[in-house]
């Protein structure tokens, strides 16, 4: 219901296009690049969201989300990666992550 929150989406922060998933049933297929500077997310094969990270623009973008009020949000470098569901069932296969 609320764009930014869709899947594909930097939550609540970069809203992806219409149409990036695959219909319900479907695996979608998501690849996320961290650069230390830059944060891109391609799903499906289409980049649906590419932001700065950790500069002045970003903390702007953090500034004007649900995350305004939590001063540590999207400072780290490296830390824990967290799969998120809202109650429905939800499946998750072939994650990898590695160093580049």
């Amino acid at each position: 219901k609320i764009p930014s929150h869709r899947a594909g989406a930097l939550y609540d922060i970069e809203t992806p296009p219409a149409g990036a998933t695959r219909p319900a049933g479907s695996w979608n297929e998501a690849r996320i690049l961290f650069t230390g500077a830059r944060i891109e997310h391609w799903l499906n094969g289409v980049k649906v969201s590419e932001s700065s990270y950790g500069d002045d623009a970003w903390r702007a973008k953090v500034a004007a989300s649900k995350f305004r009020t939590m001063p540590e949000f999207g400072l780290a470098a490296r830390g824990h990666i967290a799969l998120q569901d809202h109650g429905d069932r939800v499946w998750y296969r072939n994650i990898r992550i590695r160093e580049m």
